[in-house]
């Protein structure tokens, strides 16, 4: 009633002319002068009320609490919930809402310390106070140091202190602490709480054990909004549209409005999913039950719209009906725009926010910085960064971070550490610099930074584990990385999911498979750990434990997700099972991963691999979503196949998407197998006159090999001289194959770029007239200690796979021997005499295969073979011959093409390998 007089003075006039004023007219008073400003009347209003009407009822409470956070007093915050403490309504769901929403923002960081540390009885109220406020504001490491402190203390924790500690866990995803404070929850017969319940369903699920918070939810009584909100947050966290869909259906009949909460969750859900369908009808629904004009449920939105492919008019329809006035508005629009791959557009709107008159708040600042990483130049950066010093944010967390990221990007470290040093919260700057140089190739200094943070005394985050480590697998540091793995033993991490998972992924990575084991086997199956344990397989080439590993995860309840698909796809790869390949695709359908963007390429690559184009066309046909690398992956397929067929596909995906640099590597690729130098040249020049793009070395690069296969050397070695290319193995790797046609010993001289394709590099030597320059690469191998991978095959037959090696089948090829003679200029071992060529053309492992499976299978049926090492030259002529000699179609795979051998003895690459 007194919102409606018009002005929080008139309404004053009212109430002081009551007689006598009950709970709701008091309420009614007090939630005025909150709400417009007057906290401290408000307050004044609140203690009158105590000394003339006694006990005030939950409505009161709420907006007492409001009051507070209206003037950010901390003292009258914890005083009003000593009040609290002594009333029913300790455990009501309003109230601590209240009560933790008002923890979070009253005082700052300062004021919280200062008034924890001065506080002279530490009671419950004092210690939740103080955990609570560091939970909810980035020093969750901080929360869980308190938390365990006050239990240390004897001193119970009540529902404030418990949900601090469950949201401090949930930010750093410790898990089995996480499970230590739902038992002492247990203890005190808090745990059928409802924010209670929402709060450990969210750190299970923020944790990665999905099945706890399921069984949270399940155990629920009263299934409050709050309880299945979290449900559904917590699928959507998971990828799983299905299950989250399906609580929503539950729940809905039973609840007269929805908050937006509810809709936030399904969209998020929508997002992972990429089911931009499903993510338009829930917008209907939020705009039936008046939740649409919200920010927090227009930003879901606008990143579901950004995430699934929806048009930029769609994006900006929802941003018009949003209060321009709220910063969130403008931060979601930022961000959308920015995942859509327009930074520029994003920092346009940036621009037009304050032109509007409207001031930047921490999250839109740290979204155009994340834009500015994604443009080529840090100028731009720089010129918000001096804003976000001009008004006060450089030392608001996410804006750090985001600042650190940029500068990280842009590899100018030393700003990112003047960033860092400025940090009070010291925890959240070492996470976001340590990951910055890991990612941007500066292991070593991470590593050193990591030191440096240790010896100061300050703690780790579990991060700052992971980053470390990962450092260590880059500069493939054994004992390093044992070393930080005593030091996670010590720590309250050693049984963290993602600790653990990068752990065996730094033993396996620095080629000990045996301590990743270990790792894997000391703690619980969870979905972090396999799929570290199945990657480290694949790495070791040990593909049949891979597969048996995602089987096992399934009859153990874990079920594989996203990365555990393509884990075990990379298996499949390598042993060229394409068995394997339909079982994981119909485990993808029947977990409903489908909408799965990197799931949706890498079975593109992979059916195209095993079993054709034609195979891969019809998956790619049914994909949901197909944005740059989706057709990137597609136009790769196409590319293989011919140059006009690519070309097609760069036309169609013009209509859809704009292409970016790296699209063209495909067709260029194209061009070089089939010889087309002039389209090579075409190609360059409509990357910047059609699409914008400038070449960049890559690009160049191609087109000297593409000039270097047709055989005119000369061009490819003027180009080569302007160029400012970087030294780039595999740019001087895929020369060397075509320089055996052309080379001339004296005129050329390989460096030391190509020292370690030893073997490469003694096949383009290995002529008669360059003999003598192989004699110098099979030296060079000895005196380098450089060891080459044994050759391994592995032929596909039904209803089973054989893995061969060279020594295998010596016995076989007697049987099926084919020997070209003029093919044996071409030799990778004792190139001395022509009986030792005949000796080691015939022992190589392909064509041992080769011979197997035409003894062993009938007429006609396509063999199948996938090689870990490049096919030779000589190899590769002599199964054009057995392709033509027993009409069959023969498909090897090795570790730089497919070779597809038609019965007339042609083969897809048309020569060119």
């Amino acid at each position: 009633m007194f919102n409606m007089l018009g002005s929080v003075e008139d309404a004053n006039d009212v109430f002081a002319k009551l007689t006598r004023p009950n709970v709701y007219t008091w309420n009614a008073v007090i939630a005025a002068n909150a709400r417009h400003g007057q906290g401290d009347l408000a307050l004044k209003l609140y203690y009158r009320m105590l000394d003339i009407h006694g006990e005030p009822d939950d409505f009161v409470f709420v907006s007492a609490l409001e009051a507070c956070r209206a003037i950010g007093s901390l003292a009258e915050t914890k005083v009003i919930h000593h009040h609290i403490t002594r009333t029913e309504y300790e455990t009501e769901l309003m109230v601590t809402t209240a009560l933790l929403e008002t923890y979070a923002t009253v005082g700052s960081m300062d004021d919280v310390r200062r008034e924890f540390e001065t506080s002279p009885k530490r009671d419950s109220i004092t210690w939740s106070a103080a955990i609570a406020a560091y939970a909810q504001r980035g020093d969750p490491v901080e929360a869980l140091r308190l938390y365990q402190l006050m239990v240390k203390s004897y001193v119970k924790p009540n529902n404030i202190a418990f949900m601090g500690a469950l949201k401090a866990c949930a930010r750093v995803g410790t898990l089995e602490q996480g499970r230590n404070i739902h038992g002492h929850i247990k203890k005190c017969r808090l745990e059928t709480e409802p924010l209670i319940e929402s709060n450990l369903i969210d750190m299970y699920a923020h944790c990665r054990s999905l099945v706890d918070a399921v069984e949270v939810y399940q155990r629920s009584l009263k299934r409050e909004m709050v309880v299945w909100n979290s449900m559904i947050a917590g699928y959507a966290m998971h990828g799983n549209l299905h299950d989250a869909v399906k609580v929503f259906e539950e729940n809905i009949n039973k609840v007269s409005e929805m908050n937006a909460d509810t809709f936030i969750g399904l969209q998020k859900a929508c997002a992972k999913q990429v089911a931009l369908e499903q993510g338009r009808s829930f917008q209907k629904t939020s705009d039936y039950w008046d939740q649409f004009d919200k920010p927090a449920v227009g930003a879901a939105i606008m990143e579901m719209y950004a995430k699934c492919g929806g048009e930029s008019s769609e994006i900006c329809a929802v941003f018009d009906k949003l209060p321009k006035d709220k910063p969130l508005s403008w931060a979601a629009l930022i961000s959308a725009q920015a995942i859509q791959g327009d930074p520029l557009g994003a920092i346009k709107t940036f621009e037009q926010m304050q032109a509007d008159g409207y001031k930047p708040d921490s999250l839109v600042y740290a979204n155009v910085l994340n834009a500015c990483t994604m443009i080529t130049d840090v100028t731009q950066g720089r010129l918000i960064h001096e804003q976000v010093k001009q008004n006060g944010f450089e030392n608001d967390p996410i804006v750090a971070k985001a600042l650190i990221d940029m500068y990280s990007k842009f590899r100018d470290f030393t700003e990112a550490r003047s960033i860092f040093d400025k940090l009070s919260n010291n925890q959240l700057g070492l996470d976001a610099i340590m990951a910055g140089l890991v990612e941007h190739g500066q292991p070593e200094a991470a590593l050193q930074f990591f030191k440096e943070f240790q010896l100061s005394g300050s703690e780790v985050t579990n991060v700052a584990y992971i980053s470390a480590l990962k450092a260590c697998s880059k500069m493939s540091s054994l004992e390093e990385g044992r070393r930080i793995h005593e030091d996670i033993k010590d720590s309250s991490f050693a049984n963290d999911p993602y600790l653990c998972s990068a752990l065996i992924d730094m033993y396996s990575k620095c080629g000990n498979l045996e301590d990743a084991s270990k790792v894997f086997s000391s703690v619980k199956l969870n979905n972090a750990t396999c799929n570290a344990m199945l990657r480290g397989y694949v790495h070791h080439g040990l593909q049949e434990e891979a597969l048996k590993l995602f089987e096992s995860m399934q009859f153990e309840g874990v079920y594989p997700d996203e990365a555990s698909v393509l884990a075990a796809l990379k298996a499949c790869a390598t042993s060229g099972d394409l068995g394997d390949c339909k079982r994981l695709h119909a485990y993808v359908i029947e977990r409903d991963l489908e909408a799965s963007a990197p799931l949706g390429r890498a079975f593109i690559t992979q059916y195209a691999n095993l079993a054709g184009i034609e195979e891969a066309q019809v998956h790619y046909e049914t994909l949901p979503l197909r944005d740059v690398a989706t057709w990137n992956t597609w136009l790769a397929v196409l590319a293989d196949k011919d140059y006009s067929s690519a070309v097609k596909g760069l036309e169609e995906m013009v209509k859809e998407t704009k292409p970016v640099p790296g699209t063209f590597n495909n067709l260029l690729t194209a061009c070089i197998t089939k010889g087309l130098v002039n389209e090579c040249l075409e190609l360059l020049k409509s990357m910047n006159n059609v699409h914008g793009l400038t070449p960049d070395a890559e690009q160049y690069a191609f087109f000297v090999n593409a000039l270097d296969h047709a055989g005119r050397l000369d061009e490819a070695e003027n180009l080569l001289v302007d160029l400012p290319l970087p030294v780039n193995f595999d740019n001087w790797a895929s020369f060397l194959s075509s320089y055996k046609h052309h080379l001339n010993p004296e005129k050329y001289c390989l460096g030391h770029e190509c020292a370690l394709d030893y073997e490469r590099a003694s096949d383009v030597y290995s002529n008669d007239d360059l003999r003598m320059g192989a004699f110098k690469f099979h030296a060079l191998p000895k005196a380098v200690e450089a060891w080459n991978n044994p050759g391994s095959v592995v032929i596909e037959s039904e209803p089973e796979m054989a893995l061969m090696r060279g020594t295998d089948l010596t016995d076989k090829i007697e049987k099926h021997k084919v020997l070209f003679k003029d093919g044996r200029r071409v030799v990778r071992r004792d190139p001395s005499s022509d009986k030792a060529k005949e000796e080691a053309l015939c022992g190589h492992c392909e064509r041992l295969a080769i011979s197997f499976g035409i003894l062993n299978t009938g007429p006609g049926t396509t063999i199948r073979v996938s090689k870990n090492l490049r096919v030779c030259a000589d190899c590769h002529t002599v199964t054009k011959l057995m392709s033509k000699i027993e009409k069959r179609d023969i498909i090897i795979r090795d570790s730089y093409r497919i070779h597809h051998f038609n019965k007339a003895g042609e083969c897809s690459c048309n020569d060119f390998y």
